[in-house]
């Protein structure tokens, strides 16, 4: 019940911003220091970034307004676009993920 008052604050204050002209985008940091991601772009249902990982896997996490979770594929060292899309509905939270 927790999460579902969470989502709904969410939802309500992404909604609030882009009727008011704005997208509140935060960069999330990224986990364990193995990996670091620059060129974030969002839009209103989609986001991607390049993320370049030193050791370890990392992978992507996307929220949507309509309850689903999208995770990324986790990958290893090099250089990688990460990204999201939640199709018609708009996203509630982006993130990476990191592990060792």
């Amino acid at each position: 019940m927790k999460l579902t008052v969470l989502r709904r604050a969410a939802v309500a204050t992404a909604t609030a911003s882009l009727l008011f002209g704005g997208l509140a985008v935060a960069s999330p940091a990224s986990a364990a220091g193995n990996y670091s991601c620059t060129n974030w772009n969002q839009k209103v249902n989609k986001w991607t970034a390049t993320c370049t990982v030193r050791s370890g896997q990392a992978r992507a996490v996307t929220d949507c307004s309509n309850g689903k979770t999208i995770y990324g594929a986790w990958v290893g060292r090099g250089r990688w676009a990460f990204g999201g899309d939640c199709g018609i509905y708009f996203i509630v939270a982006q993130d990476t993920q990191g592990r060792n």
